[in-house]
């Protein structure tokens, strides 16, 4: 059997990580398998001139576009999975794919292998690998990237809060589920790199986790970021772990500082609960990357400009801002369906920017005026 697994974006900043953990699951569970890993560029010219047995792609809303195009140069079976198929099996099976796995795929790319024909293969099926340990490393060969970051490391999946602005809860259906620590602590150990991303939705989610992960990298010259709630970093003695591990950026979604708009997209924290964390970060010397939304649903100029004064009250330096997306069932594409958005956007264009209620304008100037807020 030979395996083409496809990387749907021509470079990112980190090589992919499911396309990785895919091909590192074929290598380990059935090494007799020929299995190459490539980018949506190099994948093309080798579906041109070559037949394998299984295709397989992962895709989220933004990288779906391309799903036709590969279908069309595929001659063998075409398998996908990821965020979008995830959310939207019948729209990759309407587009000529002839199976779609819901979930997590290690375990149900290896069931296909072993002859499951279904065409909607669940994830949690006769498990190769039953815990989240026995997953081996991810495997990158093949596959391009920018290295501004490092490597991806990915040490839980899943995040229990339920953002209604984040494709993540809908596909982890609320579950986090932790690597061990000295796992985590091995494929550090076997990448061997120094710098590296911690890409999970929320790494300190766990406390005591976290705290022996930083105990084990700490004085050993790594140099590292990761994601957290605001909220959690009002813990010092974690903000201290983290600092002392090498840890010299934590990315915060903050999303607005307006409390009804928090609210309407169920954050379930509060302004003066992200600023205090924060505030303690900044303090134990910490690096922070605060992150806005531009256009949440139901958002309006008095939401940006409290959000904007909020943060000129505050030690903020450092901001990022992103206009809201649609991604299939979150709350902006609920109102988006409302309003007449037709999921043939997604195949044509990738995910679209929420203009249903504002205009670009409009939300070019918010996203300008959240930039400039600390200036």
């Amino acid at each position: 059997m030979r395996i083409l697994l496809i990387n749907p974006w021509a470079v990112e900043v980190f090589p992919t990580p499911a396309v990785g953990y895919l091909q590192a699951a074929i290598k380990a569970a059935r090494p007799d398998i020929e299995v190459r890993a490539a980018d949506i560029k190099t994948a093309m010219g080798l579906l041109e001139g070559n037949t394998y047995d299984l295709v397989g792609v992962t895709f989220h809303s933004f990288s779906v576009k391309q799903a036709r195009a590969i279908r069309a140069k595929t001659k063998g079976r075409l398998i996908c999975g990821g965020h979008h198929p995830s959310a939207m099996p019948q729209q990759m099976l309407d587009a000529g794919y002839d199976q779609v796995v819901i979930g997590e795929g290690e375990n149900a790319i290896l069931n296909v292998i072993d002859g499951d024909t279904r065409t909607i293969v669940d994830s949690y099926t006769d498990p190769h690998f039953p815990k989240i340990d026995d997953i081996p490393f991810p495997d990158f060969t093949g596959m391009s990237w920018t290295g501004a970051m490092g490597m991806p490391i990915i040490s839980s999946r899943g995040c229990p809060w339920a953002c209604s602005f984040c494709a993540s809860s809908d596909f982890w259906h609320r579950k986090w589920k932790m690597r061990s620590a000295q796992n985590v602590l091995d494929e550090i150990a076997h990448i061997g790199q120094k710098v590296f991303m911690f890409e999970d939705d929320n790494f300190v989610v766990n406390k005591q986790r976290a705290l022996e992960i930083c105990d084990g990298i700490k004085g050993k010259g790594y140099s590292w970021q990761c994601n957290s709630r605001a909220e959690t970093l009002v813990d010092e003695e974690l903000c201290h772990a983290l600092k002392a591990a090498g840890c010299n950026n934590v990315w915060v979604g903050l999303e607005s500082f307006s409390q009804p708009s928090l609210d309407r997209c169920n954050k379930h924290t509060t302004v003066e609960k992200m600023i205090a964390g924060i505030e303690t970060a900044y303090g134990c010397g910490m690096s922070i990357m605060s992150q806005f939304i531009a256009g949440l649903p139901g958002d309006t100029e008095d939401d940006i400009r409290l959000t904007v004064e909020t943060i000129r009250k505050t030690k903020i330096n450092r901001i990022g801002v992103q206009k809201i997306w649609i991604v299939p069932n979150t709350t902006a594409y609920a109102k988006a369906k409302e309003m007449g958005f037709d999921d043939e956007v997604f195949l044509q264009h990738g995910a679209p920017i929420y203009t249903y209620e504002q205009s670009m304008e409009t939300l070019d100037r918010w996203q300008n005026m959240l930039e400039t807020a600390y200036r």
